[in-house]
């Protein structure tokens, strides 16, 4: 039988293009946690399906890795390049891709107030994302009725004087519920689209504000979902994060960067199921040989190396480009897009090659084909994604 699983059998093939020291101690760090302390109770955690994993929660915020991507003054670890992001994403989703999503969640919730918050605000609004014991986010933008259409959100902002009035309900929200600090995208003009859009910063013990039951999951399941109800929650002026009816901008700078730190998540899943997949085509035997000696197992194994290689060197590609300041839409739609249905097809490819085992709960494939699934839907579809790349591309 299957039974002892090495770790990472393919991961040291890729960690030796040109990355600094302080890049490879920080990959280590993560490699191991992923090891030592996610891949053990990524199996419980799933089944559990809906129970927040806090002690792993309090064990990544002591070694930093729930803030690694904020700047020093915010209590972060100081590595706010993307490249660097993405290295440490591909690890610890290399050991599962919920509680690597769950463990960094912070920065996609910290990038507009980065972005557009006062010094003020990055101060309250970030530094409890660092520490021993760091907070839970959330950026609320997801609407019943307004998904990859962002534009199209009808949760209302009404100003008065000092202060701002929100009512509406935001759906599909991770960390929902158990998060305390919110970014919430409404519109202060409906009808107007885009030019409507602003963000305002919500505390979860806000007057108004209330939370739906949890939402259950196919994959990714250490994460929690949730709707937030906002029934005419009053905010002071100074929770509106940037500017009136300015915030789609920032917005879909931030969706390029997550894209691009999902694209590296999603080539961590993939690695794994080519891991997975390997050894066991290594050790199965079948007509007098093992099953990797099979040209039909040997070629898919290939193709799983060739898409996995493919898709994260386009989002390093994508990452140093959005360092370098260049706008990456097209660049991260294609990372995003090319990573996310290869760990889909990798990881269907795993459950291939393992046959009936790879069928059952008993071996982690079949787990993390669920958990893949959510990548080619998160921060846009796949469809989205070659919009994106094909209005990019009309452009000339």
């Amino acid at each position: 039988m299957f039974a002892e699983i090495r770790w990472d059998m393919t991961g040291a093939e890729w960690d030796v293009v040109g990355l600094s020291e302080e890049q490879r101690d920080i990959q280590q760090l993560c490699r191991d946690f992923a090891k030592n302390e996610i891949r053990p109770i990524a199996a419980e955690v799933d089944e559990a399906d809906g129970e927040m994993p806090w002690e792993l929660w309090w064990k990544a915020g002591k070694l930093g890795l729930t803030s690694f991507m904020l700047p020093e003054e915010y209590g972060g670890g100081g590595l706010t390049d993307t490249v660097t992001q993405c290295i440490v994403q591909e690890e610890l989703c290399h050991g599962c891709a919920g509680l690597g999503n769950l463990i960094t969640s912070g920065g996609f919730y910290a990038a507009p107030i980065l972005e557009v918050g006062t010094g003020r605000q990055r101060s309250e609004w970030l530094t409890p994302i660092g520490g021993e014991r760091p907070v839970l986010t959330t950026l609320a933008l997801t609407e019943p009725g307004a998904g990859s259409d962002a534009a199209a959100i009808v949760t209302r902002a009404v100003g008065s004087g000092d202060t701002y009035r929100l009512s509406g309900q935001k759906t599909w929200a991770s960390n929902a519920g158990l998060a305390e600090l919110y970014v919430v995208y409404a519109t202060i003009n409906p009808g107007a689209g885009a030019r409507g859009v602003t963000a305002f910063l919500v505390r979860k013990d806000d007057p108004g504000v209330r939370f739906g039951q949890l939402m259950r999951r196919m994959g990714q399941r250490a994460i929690q979902s949730r709707e937030i109800f906002l029934d005419n929650v009053e905010l002071p002026r100074e929770r509106l994060l940037g500017e009136e009816g300015k915030a789609f901008a920032s917005l879909m700078r931030t969706f390029d960067h997550s894209r691009i730190v999902l694209a590296a998540a999603a080539t961590g899943i993939a690695r794994a199921a080519l891991d997975y997949a390997l050894q066991y085509a290594g050790e199965r035997s079948s007509f007098g040989k093992t099953i990797v000696q099979h040209q039909a197992v040997g070629f898919r194994l290939a193709d799983m190396a060739t898409r996995i290689d493919a898709a994260r060197l386009l989002t390093w590609r994508a990452a140093k480009l959005y360092d370098a300041g260049v706008p990456v839409a097209k660049e991260a739609a294609m990372a995003k897009l090319s990573a996310s249905e290869t760990a889909m097809w990798c990881t269907w490819a795993a459950v291939q090659t393992l046959g009936g085992w790879g069928y059952s709960r008993e071996f982690p494939v079949e787990k993390w084909m669920r958990d893949a699934k959510l990548e080619e839907i998160e921060e846009g579809t796949s469809d989205i994604q070659r919009l994106v790349i094909s209005r990019r591309l009309a452009r000339g």
